[in-house]
């Protein structure tokens, strides 16, 4: 039997449509969420803090994060002007800076589950494990087989979905940064691979030097555009026990002097603030700390702060101080002198020896 068209139906025929198609709406909802919750218990593990979203360009503020605890943050970015950049410099920033401690980031693309570390990493004694082919709900994370524990993971990425999901997890009772970035251009690159330069210009003077900072692409889509407003110099000197634990970490997972909350944590205070326009020259910067103390070691670092505020450490260097006594020595008339009083004492002694042989002889 042929349906009366729409406008002739009973109010009846409408309500009742409605009424089962909310319905089934409760029911999909329902079996979805029952479906996501069984997928992905990781998140609501008592060790795993529920999300909170972070902004573009807006560090997380020194987090505390205690062992085997994961943080979980979420980030969405629908800035037009930022997805209409060329797909050479449409990419975003992911920054996680370790101010102390071994800390992870895994990060998911698109949609949730959020990445569960636990899948790949066991710190229960007995049952320790890391396998990073394990990691589930991962599209990228940081190195987890302990080779660069307590160095920064920096990723920059193509920028091709407008939401991101993050799981920050800690091997050991940690302190830590995270930075979310499409704004690129605005975040300092520190230049030669961040390598820093010392020379010992006197008893108590060392010479710091450095390349400056670049930017990728030199200008920003952002209304500060780019360029350092100023660097930062550290330095602090290290205890006898203070070793550097691999190539890869500076110094050590709970003493870090190469990311900036580590410097601040490690240092009494900042040495110079330095404008690059003042003491940079042809892209090299030069500065002299003239209070180091002899035969001590020191750690030294540079920062560079853009003009959006945006702070990227350098790779730092280790230096002993050495004491170098300077002793005044003999002129050369001194010497001649005594060669002189020397060579006549001899000859006198000569003569004698002749003339007593000639007495008694």
């Amino acid at each position: 039997m042929r349906q009366p068209p729409a406008s002739r139906r009973s109010p009846a025929f409408s309500v009742r449509w409605l009424g089962t198609l909310a319905v089934a709406a409760f029911l999909f909802a329902r079996c979805g969420a029952h479906e996501y919750d069984s997928v992905c218990m990781h998140e609501r593990y008592p060790t795993v803090r529920p999300p909170i979203q972070i902004k573009d360009g807006r560090p997380t503020n020194n987090s505390d994060l205690r062992s085997n605890q994961t943080h979980l943050y979420y980030y969405e970015n629908k800035d037009i002007p930022t997805l209409n950049q060329p797909d050479i410099y449409r990419k975003l920033i992911i920054s996680l800076e370790a101010c102390r401690g071994i800390v992870y980031v895994f990060v998911r693309k698109t949609r949730p589950c959020y990445p569960d570390p636990y899948s790949c990493i066991s710190l229960t004694p007995g049952k320790e494990f890391r396998r990073p082919q394990d990691c589930k709900w991962t599209h990228m994370m940081s190195v987890i087989d302990g080779s660069r524990d307590g160095t920064p993971t920096f990723f920059e990425i193509p920028f091709t979905t407008t939401k991101y999901y993050f799981s920050v997890f800690s091997a050991d009772n940690s302190q830590y940064t995270l930075t979310v970035l499409a704004d690129i251009g605005s975040f300092p690159r520190p230049g030669k691979l961040g390598r820093v330069y010392g020379d010992q210009q006197g008893e108590l003077k060392v010479s710091l030097g450095w390349h400056e900072a670049n930017y990728i692409p030199s200008s920003t889509i952002g209304a500060y555009g780019t360029g350092t407003m100023m660097y930062i110099v550290y330095a602090a000197p290290l205890l006898d026990t203070d070793k550097r634990v691999s190539s890869t970490c500076f110094l050590r997972p709970q003493k870090i002097m190469n990311t900036y909350c580590g410097l601040e944590r490690n240092t009494d205070e900042e040495v110079f603030q330095i404008d690059p326009k003042s003491l940079c020259k042809d892209g090299y910067c030069n500065v002299t700390i003239d209070w180091v103390q002899p035969e001590r070691r020191y750690v030294f670092n540079v920062v560079a702060v853009s003009v959006r505020g945006f702070k990227a450490a350098y790779a730092g260097l280790i230096m002993r101080t050495q004491f170098d006594v300077v002793r005044q020595a003999t002129s050369d008339s001194t010497l001649k002198a005594v060669g002189m009083i020397a060579g006549g004492s001899l000859g006198m002694v000569i003569v004698m020896y002749f003339w007593l042989l000639k007495i008694y002889g």
